[in-house]
């Protein structure tokens, strides 16, 4: 039976291409029991992940708007291909309009907060997205909170968590006294307070570096925005430390956390769930997290988790770690425990077991 992964419109699918939904749909998909019948559809991306069937919809004519074709190109899909299940990830407004033109099952894959999307805001638009849905996937508990917030009872078995997953590496290089940080520069991410609780402790920390991935990409310093221009600033005093690596692919990433001794994730914002946290617990990283969102079930005690968030306390968590190697290993063992849970063989088997349940017409309790 077809099942067709429709992206957000602007999400790239690529291995030069990616955010956070790609790469869950890429590894969902290459373990999948039902690899050989899913196809990716988005909008960006001229080609696909190795492997993985992948389409790029059109784009919109003269006259329609960008959403409207996508949404019509992705219903053009499903009917010429009897799809019959249409897994829609992070857009309530999307499934509203494909579910009006094209006959088959669908499920939501919530990535973020659906009461911050449109058509998800209320609990009387999410009651709707559950007449219309066989269920909806959330990746974590927290966002699977936000979901059922002020929903009737009834509507609960089609919620469930659905957990990313990645695969583990079986074996690691030797650690360096490298500090990663692993995201966009933005005030939600912490950016400003891991660079001012840098400031803080680099000069004590003789031999340590740290390295941002993912964050300041802009080479030229007239298209930094104004919170960017300030982590530079604070960063200038030890720039002899710090190297701001822009962005890298997933695979060098991945090769940065299997390095480090130390990964932190400074979330001020409620993090949905926190797929660096399980890259760099996988890769033996001591983790220092905000516990923010979805991050304090993802690490539970696999990180120091600390409250409250400020440049001080950031500061003094780094300095602890930084000059203690065995409170490191002690939490780089817990880290490596923690993160079998998040395997994607075993995350993928969830996801099928509910998809096979909604194949097969039987319902599949939360």
């Amino acid at each position: 039976m077809k099942i067709a992964e429709i992206l957000p419109k602007g999400e790239g699918f690529s291995p030069v291409q990616f955010g956070a939904i790609a790469l869950c749909v890429r590894d969902f998909t290459c373990h999948s029991q039902y690899n050989h019948d899913i196809t990716v559809l988005g909008g960006t991306s001229e080609e696909g992940f190795s492997g993985i069937d992948y389409i790029k919809i059109p784009q919109a004519r003269w006259y329609e708007k960008r959403t409207t074709a996508y949404a019509r190109g992705c219903v053009n899909f499903i009917n010429s291909n009897n799809v019959a299940l249409a897994e829609i990830h992070n857009r309530p407004n999307l499934l509203h309009y494909i579910a009006k033109k094209a006959p088959c099952r669908f499920a939501l894959h919530l990535h973020n907060d659906a009461q911050e999307m449109k058509y998800a805001k209320t609990p009387d638009e999410r009651e709707a997205l559950l007449e219309i849905c066989d269920a909806i996937y959330c990746v974590s508990g927290y966002i699977r909170d936000r979901f059922l917030d002020g929903i009737d009872s009834k509507y609960h078995h089609k919620v469930h968590i659905v957990y990313n997953g990645i695969e583990i590496p079986t074996s690691l290089p030797a650690k360096e006294k490298l500090i990663v940080f692993a995201g966009r520069m933005t005030e939600g991410k912490g950016a400003l307070l891991l660079a001012q609780a840098l400031q803080k402790t680099l000069p004590q920390l003789q031999g340590w570096q740290t390295i941002f991935i993912g964050s300041g990409r802009h080479e030229v310093s007239d298209k930094l925005t104004a919170y960017e221009k300030e982590v530079y600033t604070t960063l200038q005093p030890i720039s002899s430390q710090v190297q701001m690596a822009g962005f890298l692919s997933h695979a060098e990433t991945l090769d940065y956390f299997a390095r480090a001794e130390i990964a932190v994730i400074p979330s001020v914002w409620q993090e949905p769930f926190g797929r660096t946290a399980i890259e760099a617990m996988s890769n033996g990283c001591t983790l220092i997290s905000s516990a923010r969102g979805g991050l304090a079930e993802v690490t539970e005690a696999a990180a120091l988790n600390i409250s409250p968030l400020s440049a001080e306390v950031l500061a003094n968590a780094i300095l602890t770690l930084a000059k203690n190697q065995n409170e490191r290993e002690r939490y780089q063992k817990l880290a490596r425990d923690r993160a079998m849970y998040f395997s994607i063989a075993a995350r993928t088997n969830v996801l099928d077991k509910i998809r096979e349940a909604i194949l097969s017409g039987k319902p599949h309790a939360a």
